[in-house]
């Protein structure tokens, strides 16, 4: 009896869910701007398809407001001493709701072109150009000529171990998730439903 009416009741009033924010990939640092903290990932600008990186839940730029009820960021690495996730993953079949908003900056350059998209089971920046693993993408809004604001939102279906990414990519040289603004760069995923 439990297993069918308490634990089913405990599910679905604490279902799994996860929000986290971006490490920093990518660095510039010139007279104006010093955007290359000591922790950020990729040193330099990048250029081509990047995944989004992720700290755990409680290590990231807003610690009070990270959350993970069942591990879905699982760490895959470790630089400079703090370990990231480049994907979320289900831990239950099920619909999920994925919420993911990014920023993108070109230091020293108007792109003409910014893009983010989220994808379902990436494990390399080469797969982003697959659409077959593309769930949804968009251009991102811009605040000034060399920042943009992307999110995207979309309802996925998962099997337990599949995973869902977020990346971007300019047409000039670029930074993904700038530390100088935390919160703007975060992912959540959120258990909706049955597969």
């Amino acid at each position: 009896m439990n297993a069918r009416i308490r634990d089913l009741h405990r599910f679905l009033y604490r279902p799994p869910s996860c929000w986290v924010t971006s490490r920093q990939r990518g660095t510039h640092k010139d007279g104006s701007v010093n955007w290359a903290p000591a922790d950020a990932l990729d040193p330099g600008k990048l250029t081509g398809w990047t995944t989004f990186s992720w700290y755990p839940p409680g290590q990231g730029l807003q610690p009070d407001s990270e959350f993970d009820t069942a591990k879905l960021a699982l760490p895959e690495a470790t630089a400079g001493g703090t370990p990231y996730a480049l994907r979320l993953t289900a831990p239950e079949d099920g619909r999920y709701s994925v919420a993911f908003g990014g920023v993108i900056d070109t230091p020293g350059a108007t792109p003409l072109n910014m893009h983010v998209k989220l994808g379902k089971n990436i494990t390399a920046d080469s797969m982003w150009t697959d659409d077959s693993h593309v769930i949804a993408s968009s251009s991102p809004g811009r605040s000034n000529g060399s920042r943009g604001y992307g999110s995207l939102t979309a309802t996925v279906r998962l099997k337990k171990g599949e995973s869902v990414s977020a990346a971007g990519i300019a047409d000039q040289p670029f930074l993904l998730g700038n530390k100088s603004l935390p919160g703007r760069s975060f992912f959540s995923v959120r258990w909706v439903g049955r597969y």
